[in-house]
């Protein structure tokens, strides 16, 4: 929020960082209105599961011996802060009412945190976003995290034509249905890949999340450009093929929201999960996506910590700090990116050398040990990605001990490979640690007044632009 015609509060990790822009500054909001929140949105559950798209009602999929899981987003999956109770508890509780209502066993369901690569959360961090009822009176055999190290529990269903493995929770075949509840908050998120990334493992993930050296540099929060969702439904399609051998389909439930602060609940759908998602991508758009005419030689980010999913429950430290830069910031554009190629990131962070060890402890690993002799994020995945993600002591951390798995720093890493291909400089105002900005790739300013300073220099006095006013995320549609 501005103060006065050219000064800004601008989001700093925790708190806020006062600074002022010159006066030729294009600052852009999400202006698009929110949408009417449901009045009931348990109802509009009970309707989406009656009234399914491109699939069966869920009273002629289970019988009283069906086996069933509900596998849903883990909290990294939905960023935004979310007006109580969250989505996905109004989801569980009536799914889990309709299926006893059609006498289907409590002791064949299982609900499963989908957390890939992600770390595992306690007991208490369920709670938080699936209610304390559900989550401290589910026995651990009833509720759990998805454990993608779990040999014995992950099924290879073999390879899409491009050759990507595909591995998931032996639970998705083996279970006579899977429901799967997904809130996106982006086109990023929700459809198929909240199974072929949430519930499989290393030998499917490392196929997508990793560093491109000749992508094109699109967007993945621009669908119909982006190669990413491309992938992830042709994954899709190996798990559908193979359950349809059994006589069997995913059922996803998709809930999406509106852009209030809080955001609340405004379309509730059931179905397959290419045309259910479909539904949520044209809510997301109509709410997410601000149109703007023209990029700009220069683009300021407020990189607050709620905008940084990883860190969510835990401390932010540098490689999130490059990763909310230029993933959550650089990268939430459809068409073409609003800072021009060769333009300067001015993001704005205080950048600590803090770790949480426990969370992240290969994090902190490969920030002292591998960061100071190379910052190329594709020779780091090429000599490195395997063994981390194969370290038996990362691996233990990950299963046992409430850590991410041993390879995702280097997945975080890498996504900043594309934009810092398309520009010039990213500069980092408000750099309390100098020498840990530049180990990420930024170049250290005390303030923005002096990180826009050295950008005119570069640039030219009279160059271009843009500061996005962003307290929640939203996507630029760049007309150029």
């Amino acid at each position: 929020m501005s103060s006065s015609a050219n000064t800004f509060r601008i989001p700093y990790g925790d708190s806020l960082l006062q600074a002022k822009l010159p006066q030729r500054t294009r600052v852009l909001r999400n202006t698009n209105k929110p949408l009417p929140a449901l009045a009931d949105p348990a109802q509009a559950v009970r309707d989406a599961l009656d009234s399914p798209i491109a699939h069966d009602p869920l009273a002629k999929l289970v019988s009283p011996r069906s086996r069933v899981t509900i596998a849903f987003d883990d909290p990294i999956g939905y960023v935004p802060e979310e007006k109580k109770p969250c989505f996905r508890e109004v989801a569980i509780r009536v799914v889990l009412e309709e299926l006893d209502k059609l006498g289907v066993d409590s002791t064949k369901i299982r609900l499963v945190c989908a957390v890939g690569l992600h770390r595992k959360w306690t007991t208490r961090e369920l709670a938080s976003f699936i209610g304390e009822g559900l989550a401290y009176k589910s026995s651990v055999s009833r509720l759990f995290n998805h454990d993608a190290e779990d040999k014995a529990n992950l099924v290879f269903l073999g390879e899409t034509k491009r050759n990507q493995e595909v591995e998931v929770n032996r639970l998705v075949v083996d279970s006579d249905l899977l429901i799967y509840i997904s809130q996106p908050w982006s086109p990023f998120n929700g459809g198929w890949k909240s199974a072929v990334v949430g519930l499989s493992s290393w030998r499917s993930i490392r196929h997508h999340h990793r560093p491109f050296a000749k992508a094109s540099g699109k967007s993945s929060m621009d669908v119909k450009r982006s190669a990413f969702p491309k992938l992830l439904n042709e994954m899709g399609k190996v798990i559908e093929d193979e359950l349809a051998k059994r006589g069997r389909r995913v059922l996803l439930i998709e809930g999406t929201m509106n852009n209030a602060i809080p955001q609340e609940l405004v379309q509730v759908v059931a179905g397959h999960p290419l045309e259910t998602h479909l539904k949520g991508l044209d809510i997301l758009q109509q709410q997410q996506v601000v149109g703007v005419k023209g990029q700009s030689d220069i683009v300021i980010y407020g990189l607050g910590n709620n905008r940084d999913p990883y860190s969510k429950m835990s401390l932010a430290n540098p490689i999130h700090v490059r990763n909310v830069a230029m993933s959550y910031s650089y990268g939430l554009f459809q068409n073409v990116p609003l800072v021009k190629p060769g333009g300067i990131i001015i993001g704005c962070h205080p950048c600590r050398n803090q770790f949480n060890i426990v969370h992240n402890p290969s994090y902190k690993e490969m920030f002292d040990n591998l960061l100071p002799h190379t910052k190329d994020p594709v020779e780091l995945w090429e000599l490195y990605a395997e063994e981390y993600a194969h370290r038996p002591e990362y691996i233990h951390r990950y299963r046992y001990g409430y850590a991410f798995h041993g390879v995702h720093p280097f997945i975080l890493y890498g996504q900043g490979l594309y934009g810092l291909n398309h520009v010039g400089k990213v500069f980092l105002a408000g750099a309390t640690d100098f020498d840990a900005a530049r180990r990420v790739g930024f170049e250290p300013f005390t303030t923005v007044e002096e990180a826009v300073a050295e950008a005119e220099k570069l640039m030219g006095r009279d160059c271009s632009i843009s500061y996005l006013d962003m307290p929640e995320s939203f996507i630029t549609d760049v007309e150029v």
